[in-house]
């Protein structure tokens, strides 16, 4: 009456003792080794993260620069549109003046 398939309750109790310990010593070791191991990652790839966040802070410094150089380039096609027109109207001018040259020679 006092046993379970052949063991006395005594001896089950310290099966379950010796079960839950090397189960706690397993479930330890794991976790230690994955923090080891993710302490190691971290630490082998922090080369890589710090160069990450270089990379990050160029292309942002890169993106304004963009910016910048099309703010320009949009300046600059104003102006020579700007200069086009005024060297269209000083053409326009030229051509008047050639006239009336001609006809002031015509007219002698």
């Amino acid at each position: 009456m006092h046993s379970f398939l052949g063991y006395s309750w005594a001896e089950i109790a310290s099966i379950l003792a010796v079960i839950s310990v090397l189960f706690s010593g397993i479930y330890w070791l794991i976790r230690h080794g994955a923090k080891m191991l993710n302490n190691a990652i971290s630490a082998g790839t922090f080369p890589l993260q710090q160069q990450s966040k270089e990379l990050k802070q160029q292309s942002k410094e890169l993106i304004n620069a963009i910016k910048q150089l099309n703010g320009n380039f949009k300046e600059q096609h104003k102006d020579i549109k700007r200069l086009e027109y005024k060297v269209e109207e000083q053409d326009k001018a030229i051509l008047l003046h050639d006239e009336k040259i001609k006809r002031l020679e015509e007219k002698r």
